[in-house]
């Protein structure tokens, strides 16, 4: 009994200092990400978030297919929207959430556009992932010119 008893104890001690990698809770992106990516979408309001201020950075590898257009975003590739309080109208405060998507496998999910999303909140927890939202508006938001990959808009 007594072995029992210390053997769950030990297992939830495992539990209780497990990695803070928690599988899909975790954010697909850096925690240092400020240091490297870069703004591609200076600060301004955004109809499809709710009407309040976004600010769009590229990682390093996203960065050239974002701001060239002239190929495509490699695998892996993450653009994060990061959205602020509606009266921070110069995205100056911390964010108090992410919108982020990153490029899969080419054919891998065609019904996304092959990217997946996921919002965060400002602790960095994921609220959500392949929001259906997400995939319909970059999916139907016309036809973008070449090379602009289910991102929309023009920089």
């Amino acid at each position: 009994m007594r072995r029992a008893l210390l053997a769950v104890l030990a297992a939830c001690a495992l539990l209780a200092c497990s990695d803070d990698d928690k599988g899909e809770d975790v954010a697909l992106f850096p925690v240092d990400y400020a240091q490297t990516y870069q703004q591609v979408r200076n600060c301004r309001m955004s109809l499809e978030h709710g009407f309040i201020p976004i600010r769009v950075l590229a990682a390093p590898d996203a960065l050239a297919a974002y701001q060239g257009r002239n190929a495509p975003f490699p695998e892996g590739a993450i653009v994060i929207k990061e959205e602020y309080q509606g009266g921070d109208s110069t995205c100056s405060g911390p964010p108090m959430r992410f919108t982020v998507m990153k490029k899969l496998a080419t054919g891998s999910a065609p019904e996304a556009l092959d990217w997946t999303w996921q919002e965060v909140d400002s602790d960095r927890a994921s609220t959500g992932k392949d929001l259906m939202r997400c995939i319909g508006c970059h999916t139907d938001c016309g036809k973008p010119p070449e090379g602009f990959d289910g991102t929309c808009t023009v920089p």
